[in-house]
């Protein structure tokens, strides 16, 4: 694939996960783009006080291209609900439009203009809110053997979902407006919003209660609440363009233990994309989203995350 340079502003999102961080480095280092945001959280022990200040040095040293570099190094820190929203915000507060990611979501170099396509394509379409670089047809399965899977069947580059995948996306400061961390009655809103099944709406019934009575500390799930609020569309690409690389780790904020989803292959898309021919929620697509995303059997999904916290307390043990 030919050189291609980064055309939107990127914001990108640390603490203190140096190997991580370096890998998504090098690849931010191929589209160099011309201005980056840092939005780096403080140590909140001095136990990691030294890595905080060794992914710091990090970004310092690797962005040695022509690029104006703007830095949110906080002085305390702040929950990850607190730290990333307020990132999001202060980037939004100075671009129109720009590109997101976190230490752990490595991307390929396609995603960088998938974005900047799709910026400028949809930035006057109020219902799309977000682009995501991120995707799981790759384990959407056959209906039978003489089916094609839902992947192939696709044969545009993207659709578009009502679920917000923000492991490497895109936005406007127009869509972030939207976001509101608290609702004083989220459950009036909810009433109004359009599921699958029942099995769906009560899976999200139960997730966004736990968020609004405090019992959660993320800002991703107040973000696809706002979405459903206002009956705003995400972008979906076909073919997976990120890998999280930050699972199973003893500094992960919410990616503890094993996921299926992290062993998702990422791939470089070919140029031109195929755009759908209108804007309209694949609803079958989002089914099987929610599936594959979020319909874990809760047996199983303890029996996993107590296996590798055994697992860690061996590992440690001298």
């Amino acid at each position: 694939m030919p050189k291609y340079q980064c055309q939107n502003a990127l914001l990108l999102i640390v603490y203190k996960r140096i190997d991580t961080l370096e890998k998504v480095l090098n690849q931010i280092k191929k589209v160099t783009p011309h201005k980056i945001y840092i939005a780096a959280n403080s140590y909140k022990n001095e136990q990691e006080k030294e890595a905080v200040k060794q992914t710091r040095e990090l970004i310092e040293s690797s962005i040695t291209w022509d690029c104006q570099v703007n830095k949110l190094y906080r002085d305390t820190h702040l929950s990850a609900k607190r730290s990333i929203s307020s990132a999001i915000s202060w980037f939004f507060e100075h671009e129109d439009q720009g590109i997101i990611l976190e230490d752990d979501c490595l991307p390929t170099v396609s995603f960088f203009r998938f974005c900047d396509e799709l910026l400028e394509r949809y930035k006057h379409e109020s219902q799309i809110m977000l682009i995501s670089g991120w995707s799981a047809l790759d384990f959407a399965p056959n209906k039978s053997v003489d089916t094609l899977s839902p992947k192939a069947q696709l044969h545009e580059d993207y659709f578009f979902s009502k679920y917000p995948h923000i492991w490497g996306w895109a936005s406007w400061a127009r869509a972030w407006k939207k976001y509101e961390l608290e609702s004083s009655d989220f459950t009036k809103d909810f009433s109004h919003f359009t599921f699958n099944s029942q099995e769906e709406r009560g899976y999200w019934y139960k997730v966004f209660s736990k968020y609004y009575r405090g019992e959660t500390d993320t800002w991703d799930y107040p973000w696809a609440f706002c979405i459903w609020k206002v009956g705003g569309l995400c972008v979906h690409p076909k073919n997976n363009m990120i890998q999280n690389i930050g699972f199973n780790r003893d500094d992960a904020a919410h990616t503890h233990g094993y996921s299926k989803l992290c062993r998702l292959p990422s791939y470089e898309l070919a140029f031109p994309l195929i755009h759908p021919k209108q804007i309209a929620q694949n609803i079958a697509l989002d089914s099987l989203n929610f599936d594959i995303v979020f319909k874990i059997p809760s047996f199983f999904r303890r029996a996993i995350r107590k296996f590798f916290k055994i697992l860690k307390i061996f590992k440690h043990k001298p």
